[in-house]
């Protein structure tokens, strides 16, 4: 009997449960970005005009009735287009309870309970153009219906995992050997529970070869990363009328409730245009479209991180905004600039895509996207770059050095 009482307890007492036992732990949960989401929320709204923006996904505000500004829409467009997942979606954690949102990988199933984490249940979330479904190899594919996937034996169009196509390239290493993220990204009692990995805190007894002293202030991913996810400009467009014939070719938006409410409003063209606000719960007017301007995973560039590490820098935050109202008025159109600066911001990322063998020199040093400072500070560089800087001139100069150039002759002509 007690088995039974305790199998049909509401799923939300594990969380009293597990504060018996783990109170640090949920603390430090409580206090993560992962349940606050405050850096991507607080880097949205101070991208869209919102100045010394500091809140969380619990204090985030209801969004404006009255639109003028992109600013006005940010609130919106985080709570309807951004937000899908944090810790207390119903769409990844029906329970909405904290502990089961990782801890579980059968929501349903009370008896599943996991005291590691499923990659699977990383990949929920860690999926699109962010770190996590690279390391399996995936790549998103552009949203046009032409690019979907070649066609199976079957006849049929491959299964889309995340409601996303994906091209194949090269998986991470670590995958190949068996690796789960949970094996890297450990949560000791001594860390914080977001802390970063360190390469070396498994690979201490690194060769020495071909790591010069000239290149130890270079990130790991740096030269052992196969490619990285490069997306730039996200074209977002809230349309509040039934416009929904030119959509016909991008219901694939890597967004599931767009693609489903699309296919209904191409078969019925006066379904109410609404999206579901997935803090609330609740339907409101208007549907948000996307689209970027284009995607990229063979050219990348460097910059230092917070902590003068050199990195490969990606896209992100970078928008080009328009808002139509019922009436069909456009409120804003292509919105790319805000007080004069571009709507653009790069940051240092470690792409986890790692190979045994690192990328070839001519790939930094004979790369022109680096070497060009025109092409950086008058095309890519005209936004902000957060959590780092651009490479010193001094640090350009090295690139196409004399002396790098006389290291690679002697490699590459010596005798063998």
């Amino acid at each position: 009997m007690k088995l039974t009482i305790l199998f049909l307890l509401p799923l939300v007492l594990y969380s009293n449960e597990c504060i018996t036992c783990h109170p640090k732990k949920m603390e430090q949960c409580k206090n993560s970005n992962h349940f606050t989401m405050k850096n991507e929320i607080n880097i949205t709204r101070s991208a869209w005009g919102i100045k010394d923006s500091n809140v969380t996904l619990q204090t985030l505000p209801m969004p404006k009735d009255t639109i003028d500004k992109p600013a006005d829409l940010v609130d919106d467009f985080l709570r309807r287009k951004c937000l899908q997942c944090h810790l207390t979606s119903k769409e990844i954690n029906p329970t909405q309870n904290l502990c089961l949102a990782c801890h579980s990988p059968h929501v349903n199933k009370q008896d599943s309970f996991k005291a590691k984490p499923a990659q699977e249940k990383c990949l929920k979330c860690h999926n699109n153009n962010y770190i996590g479904t690279d390391y399996l190899g995936l790549f998103p594919h552009d949203y046009d219906k032409a690019y979907r996937s070649p066609l199976t034996k079957e006849g049929n169009y491959p299964k889309r995992p995340y409601g996303i196509d994906f091209h194949h390239l090269t998986p991470d290493i670590h995958h190949q050997k068996g690796l789960n993220c949970i094996d890297c990204h450990k949560n000791g009692n001594d860390k914080k529970w977001e802390d970063k990995v360190d390469c070396k805190s498994c690979h201490s007894d690194i060769s020495k070869q071909n790591h010069q002293e000239y290149h130890t202030n270079i990130s790991c991913n740096t030269c052992h990363s196969a490619w990285n996810i490069s997306n730039y400009e996200l074209n977002v467009l809230r349309d509040d009328t039934k416009n929904y014939k030119q959509w016909k070719r991008l219901t694939v938006q890597e967004d599931r409730y767009l693609e489903k409410f699309l296919k209904k409003a191409l078969k019925n063209p006066e379904l109410k245009p609404q999206m579901p606000d997935y803090l609330s719960n609740k339907l409101e007017d208007g549907v948000w479209y996307s689209g970027w301007r284009f995607k990229r995973w063979e050219n990348f560039f460097l910059i230092n991180d917070e902590n003068g590490k050199i990195k490969i820098a990606i896209p992100r935050y970078q928008y080009r905004i328009s808002f139509k109202n019922e009436k069909g008025e456009m409120i804003f159109d292509d919105v790319s600039q805000i007080d004069g600066k571009k709507l653009e911001a790069f940051i240092p990322t470690s792409p986890h895509t790692v190979i045994r063998k690192a990328k070839s020199c001519e790939m930094c040093h004979e790369n022109k996207i680096i070497l060009d400072s025109n092409l950086i500070n008058k095309d890519l560089f005209q936004g902000a770059i957060l959590n780092g800087s651009p490479l010193l001139p001094k640090q350009l100069e090295k690139l196409n050095s004399p002396y790098y150039k006389q290291q690679r002759a002697k490699i590459l002509f010596s005798p063998k």
